[in-house]
């Protein structure tokens, strides 16, 4: 530690902590925090420790100033039991503190934490302190280390920078947790919707898009049927078929049932027309949701589009394994599902109605269903989610 007083170059200026949330939003938070702290006090040590009482092994520290690479990873064994960790716990929320109020230098290099691990980085014994958060189990609590005999300098500088850091490191701290969570949500999110053999999109009460698929993506950018709206709206080409949407969605968004209900848009020159099934989205917390405008008070839809009969397509082996349907009775379920009529098939097959009404019963016993209607709504639920 280089002899010296306290100078305006410990000050934190504007540009660093806006720096700083800067780096909380792109995921650099712990990094930024070492770096700012670390430059401040030559020949100091910065800790940045992630402490769980529950689970040891899912502690671990970063730092700076510890030697870099020769410094051996921190070993869970040294988290359990950790006498430094219980004094961190006893301490308030962004209050700093010294070392020696949290146990006395001799009975810290002591332990095993210091003898074992940290003394491999050098003679850092005194410290200053803050915890940056808690939240159950688990806080964050960054050190700035220096060896007792350079505690005179060090101590107030360390003080100093910490203090004028504190409130900024607590809300970095936050919005970084917030950021990644959100990260992972979307990710997840993003997953799910790829699992969806048809294009899908998560929209508002407002048709808004939050989320969709590569295959819904696809869509928009062909713009046939369906098209994004310069306010991120989900449209179709028709005016009509776009306020049959919206109030349809807006429905939706209202309904506490999981229940999904079924529209279709205008084909015009297409022979198969687009076929959108609306899911209420009830089943998830929406205080959870982030959401503009005040639509956090209402429930989200998931629009399927189904493109006619090419996307509907079941193979016969998935009829048979769910329903041990035979070769005859899965042509026919499959013929349905495509909208097509038993007098049209009997035409085609050159058979009579009643063979087909025979089937038809065969089949509807098979699969549980009453109805032509129920068998189809079931044929259409199994198109949606098995792969094409």
């Amino acid at each position: 530690m280089a002899d010296g007083t306290l100078h305006d170059g410990l000050h934190v200026s504007r540009h660093e902590i806006g720096a700083l949330y800067e780096a909380a939003l792109e995921g650099r938070f712990q990094p930024a925090v070492l770096d700012l702290v670390a430059a401040r006090i030559p020949g100091a040590a910065a800790l940045l420790y992630r402490q769980d009482s529950t689970q040891p092994a899912a502690c671990g520290i970063l730092h700076r100033g510890l030697g870099g690479l020769a410094m051996p990873a921190f070993p869970a064994s040294l988290a359990a039991n950790n006498p430094l960790f219980r004094e961190h716990r006893r301490r308030p929320v962004g209050a700093v503190f010294s070392d020696t109020a949290l146990m006395a230098r001799s009975s810290f290099r002591a332990t095993a934490f210091f003898r074992d691990w940290l003394a491999q980085g050098g003679d850092f014994d005194a410290a200053t302190g803050v915890v940056i958060a808690r939240e159950g189990p688990v806080q964050t609590v960054l050190e700035i280390r220096y060896p007792t005999h350079a505690e005179r300098q060090a101590a107030p500088a360390a003080e100093m920078v910490l203090g004028e850091l504190v409130l900024h490191l607590a809300q970095a701290a936050r919005i970084a947790d917030l950021t990644l969570g959100a990260g992972q949500a979307q990710i997840e999110a993003r997953n799910f919707l790829e699992l969806s053999s048809f294009p899908t999109f998560i929209v508002d009460a407002a048709c808004r898009i939050h989320a969709m698929n590569g295959r819904g993506e696809v869509l928009l950018r062909v713009g046939t049927g369906l098209v994004l709206g310069m306010d991120r709206t989900l449209q179709a080409v028709e005016p009509e078929d776009t306020a049959h949407l919206q109030d349809a969605v807006a429905q939706a968004s209202l309904s506490v049932s999981a229940r999904s209900a079924v529209m279709g848009l205008k084909s015009g020159a297409r022979k198969a027309p687009r076929v959108l099934t609306l899911t209420p989205l009830s089943a998830l917390s929406r205080t959870d949701l982030p959401c503009g405008g005040g639509c956090a008070q209402q429930g989200r839809v998931a629009i399927m589009v189904i493109d006619g009969a090419d996307q509907l397509r079941l193979g016969r082996d998935a009829l048979w394994a769910m329903f041990d349907l035979t070769a005859r009775e899965a042509e026919l379920a499959l013929a349905l599902l495509e909208g097509r009529t038993l007098p049209e098939l009997a035409r085609a097959q050159a058979v009579s109605k009643q063979t087909l009404r025979n089937q038809l019963s065969s089949i509807l016993r098979k699969t549980g269903t009453t109805r032509q209607s129920e068998l189809v709504a079931l044929l259409l639920q199994m198109a949606r989610a098995l792969p094409l």
